[in-house]
C-alpha cells in the first residue's frame, strides 16, 4: 500500500505540509563521545573546540568550501520560506546518501532532491531553488485554485 501523500497535500494540523527539499551533499563528520565524556569536555572548555576541529579536518579544503556554499544557500531558503519548507542535509558518503544517490541516479554532488521526486545535481543550485520556489508557491494557493477550478 502506498501511504505516500501527494505535493501539496495537508498535514494533521490542516496546513499544507511543508515542501521536503533533501541536499545530498559531502558533509564534516564529527563524532562525539559517551554522554557522561561529553559534559566533562563541556565543562572544562575543550568539547566546542574538539568538534570544531573535527569539523575542520574531516573534509579536504574544495569540499569544505563546497559544503559552506550549499549551507549557505540552505540558509537563505530558510530565511525566505521558513516553515513552508523542510530541509535534510544527507551526507553524500552515508549509507543512506548512496540509497538516495542510487535511487534518483546522480553520482554528482551536491544534489537537490526536491519532494522526494525532482533531483537537480551538481553545483547549479539556482534551478534547483527555481522548483522549490514553484512548489512553495502551489502549497500556498487555495485547493479550489490549486486543483484548476
Amino acid at each position: 500500500m502506498d501511504v505516500r501523500r501527494e505535493a501539496g497535500s495537508e498535514g494533521r494540523s490542516g496546513r499544507p505540509r511543508p515542501v521536503l527539499v533533501e541536499i545530498v551533499a559531502y558533509a564534516p563528520t564529527i563524532f562525539y563521545h559517551c554522554q557522561h565524556c561529553e559534559v566533562a569536555f563541556g565543562q572544562t572548555g575543550i568539547g566546542e573546540r574538539l568538534h570544531r576541529d573535527q569539523a575542520r579536518e574531516s573534509l579536504p579544503e574544495n569540499l569544505r568550501a563546497e559544503f559552506a556554499q550549499v549551507a549557505d544557500w540552505a540558509h537563505r531558503l530558510l530565511d525566505r520560506h521558513g516553515r513552508r519548507i523542510q530541509i535534510r542535509v544527507i551526507d553524500a558518503a552515508s549509507l543512506q546518501g548512496f540509497w538516495k544517490s542510487l535511487r534518483h541516479g546522480t553520482r554528482t554532488y551536491p544534489a537537490v532532491i526536491v519532494d522526494g521526486q525532482e533531483c537537480y545535481a551538481g553545483a547549479s543550485l539556482a534551478v534547483a531553488e527555481l522548483e522549490i520556489e514553484q512548489r512553495v508557491a502551489g502549497h500556498d494557493m487555495p485547493d479550489h485554485e490549486r486543483e484548476g477550478g
